[in-house]
């Protein structure tokens, strides 16, 4: 990420590669035997949390639509020629809920009926907030907001560091992970944080790396790798021999680290995955579908890579529709839902449902107002969350005025968060096992929101 790059000064790479190479000069075997040992020891409860990040900014007001007649004809008449069609909507009963009936966006066929059987929640109107902020305080300028609000790279950087106001090396779930790594999955050679998404700033901790997998899996260096016909033992010594000599130079010594790092770990992992119970859910064609399957054999895996945490990212691009919004959120919607759906399938076969909670996140909504063929960066926006531990078939926040000057309107039907990301990564890091001492560490500014003890939302 552009905005991560820019915060990373070179004290602090050099400090990172300096981190979780316990093992990188441990032969494969020795390194397997001790995972197994770790297995053995930590606690026996598992939990995985799943990001999935919807890059580009997600259209909120096409994604959950009033479906009642009064409110549905508020947003035709904001949204214009990009008003999805009243009868095509997926009609919601949620339980407990007193607002006007909501339908979904008709791509969400395959996971609708995970909304109704209550593995799926909504999470309304949540967005990046330095402090509690109402529509005249915005209009007023009276209490801080956050840096650069409306711009992609920044309103990423801010859902993903939870903290807004200010640059960031790391992010809430490299916190998360930072202080459960050691706890539960002491002296694993794979990272907590395992990204299938590609390099982010959330899974960014202070001492923990993340682990970038490919949808294919790890990547190793075919000479290397004992179990590849390319293998070649004297070119795998001397790689070896180099990568283990010690440097004098800083960045030469940084690179060997990450370099040994990679290579043990990339080892570890491929031979975790190949030994792992085979999922057979069948999942979806497309990229995060891809992804969300090779999460699911790493979660398979986890007894093997001495995992009792593991925290996932996955990501969706393509969401910045200013133009023809219709045809195309509806193709990157069905392929979320698709995905979704097969992913928790994969979990209630490996029997870890109840285990496993998956939540979206994206760079901020959209204005309810059409462009015309499309719509505008905005700011608060919906999501939804997955798993066997979710209290589904409900809507958690605020749900907003779907129309036009609205109370929660700053313009153009761009909605003011009623639901800070603070508390809505409270409610995901609380279940993972953070404690309400350690949430203000994760979350700097949750208590500017409410009490740590009390920040969560109750979807968990």
């Amino acid at each position: 990420m552009t905005y991560l790059h820019k915060q990373l000064a070179r004290r602090d790479f050099l400090r990172r590669a300096a981190l979780a190479t316990a093992y990188a000069g441990t032969p494969f075997a020795a390194t397997l035997g001790t995972m197994g040992e770790v297995a053995a020891q930590t606690a026996t409860d598992y939990k995985a949390l799943v990001c999935i990040f919807l890059f580009g900014g997600n259209d909120q007001s096409n994604t959950i639509v009033p479906y009642e007649n009064a409110a549905y004809a508020k947003y035709e008449a904001a949204r214009s020629a990009i008003a999805l069609p009243q009868s095509t909507l997926l009609q919601l009963n949620l339980a407990g809920y007193t607002g006007p009936q909501l339908g979904l966006n008709p791509a969400f066929a395959t996971l609708k009926p995970l909304v109704d059987a209550g593995q799926c929640a909504l999470m309304a109107n949540v967005g990046t907030l330095a402090y509690p902020t109402t529509l005249a305080q915005y209009k007023n300028r009276s209490v801080q907001t956050p840096l650069g609000l409306f711009s992609h790279s920044d309103q990423q950087a801010s859902w993903q560091s939870g903290l807004p106001t200010k640059g960031s090396a790391t992010g809430w779930l490299g916190r998360v992970a930072d202080l459960t790594s050691s706890v539960y999955n002491p002296g694993s050679a794979v990272s907590m944080c395992m990204s299938m998404g590609g390099n982010n700033l959330i899974q960014a901790g202070n001492s923990v790396v993340q682990y970038q997998v490919t949808n294919k899996g790890p990547v190793v260096i075919d000479t290397m790798d004992s179990s590849h016909w390319r293998y070649n033992a004297e070119m795998a010594a001397a790689m070896n021999t180099l990568i283990t000599q010690p440097r004098t130079h800083m960045l030469e010594q940084a690179y060997n680290t990450v370099g040994a790092r990679a290579i043990a770990t990339g080892q570890v992992a491929k031979s975790a995955l190949a030994s792992a119970p085979a999922v057979s859910t069948v999942f979806p064609a497309g990229g995060l579908a891809a992804q969300l399957r090779m999460v699911a054999r790493l979660i398979s895996a986890r007894n093997l890579l001495g995992h009792k945490r593991q925290v996932y990212f996955v990501s969706q691009g393509g969401y910045d529709f200013h133009d023809m919004l219709v045809e195309n959120q509806a193709l990157r919607l069905g392929e979320l839902s698709d995905a979704m759906a097969a992913f928790y399938a994969a979990t209630v076969e490996m029997g870890v449902a109840n285990s496993v909670t998956t939540f979206t996140a994206s760079d901020f909504g959209r204005g309810l107002q059409s462009n015309g063929r499309g719509s505008d960066h905005g700011w608060g926006g919906h999501h939804f969350i997955l798993g066997g531990a979710v209290k589904g078939n409900k809507l958690y926040g605020s749900w907003p005025t779907v129309a036009l000057g609205g109370p929660e309107d700053l313009g153009q039907g761009r909605l003011v968060p009623t639901t800070s990301v603070d508390r809505y990564a409270a409610t995901l890091a609380t279940w993972f096992g953070v404690s309400a001492a350690n949430l203000p560490t994760v979350l700097p500014n949750v208590t500017r929101f409410a009490t740590a003890a009390n920040a969560g939302l109750g979807f968990l």
